[in-house]
């Protein structure tokens, strides 16, 4: 069977097991307070278990940014950037080329594995994926569905074994972050 395990959302929403159908403020303390009680007993704080989570299974960031697009003219504007990454996206961000583009509104005839299945049942949106050379690098360019603003998420990583160390490893992300953004608003503001 399968079990319901967690949910997050962008506005940071956090949802453990079925017993609620919302976001659980609550649950999620507690589950926090009892993690620090674990890392306590391990003689570890919750910073150097993130370090070690870091080191041992690869340093992920992200960054969300929302251009507003307002007035009469907005909701043409967000669906010119939209079309633009569709039919003819940038050929790199951040200095990594782009590997695949997946847009969520186009039907997948093939699907290579069970994430690809699984993204094709629930397309349902405005969304287009910008999947960069370095695996784990992507980009997701959406327009909001409530205002009047196009949001781009940036996800960076850092494979274990590629970074001397965390401290580092984060800079490096942080930096591939403000490139990739740096050319999202060249791209699609002009």
């Amino acid at each position: 069977t399968e079990n319901f395990v967690l949910g997050a959302e962008e506005s940071y929403g956090f949802l453990v097991g079925d017993h609620a159908r919302d976001k659980d403020a609550g649950v999620a303390s507690m589950l926090l307070a009892e993690l620090a009680a674990q890392c306590k007993a391990a003689g570890e704080t919750l910073h150097t278990r993130l370090e070690r989570l870091f080191a041992e299974h690869g340093v992920h960031a992200e960054k969300t940014i929302s251009v507003k697009m307002p007035g009469s003219q907005g909701k043409q504007m967000m669906d010119e950037v939209m079309k633009r990454f569709r039919t003819s996206p940038p050929e790199s961000l951040g200095g990594l080329k782009i590997a695949a583009v997946r847009d969520l509104q186009q039907p997948v005839v093939e699907h290579e594995d069970d994430l690809a299945w699984a993204m094709d049942a629930a397309r349902k949106g405005n969304l287009v994926i910008l999947e960069l050379e370095r695996e784990g690098n992507y980009v997701a360019v959406r327009p909001s569905g409530t205002e009047p603003k196009i949001k781009f998420y940036m996800f960076a990583y850092a494979a274990p074994g590629t970074f001397a160390d965390v401290s580092a490893a984060r800079k490096e992300a942080a930096a591939l972050l403000d490139a990739i953004e740096g050319d999202l608003r060249k791209f699609a503001l002009g």
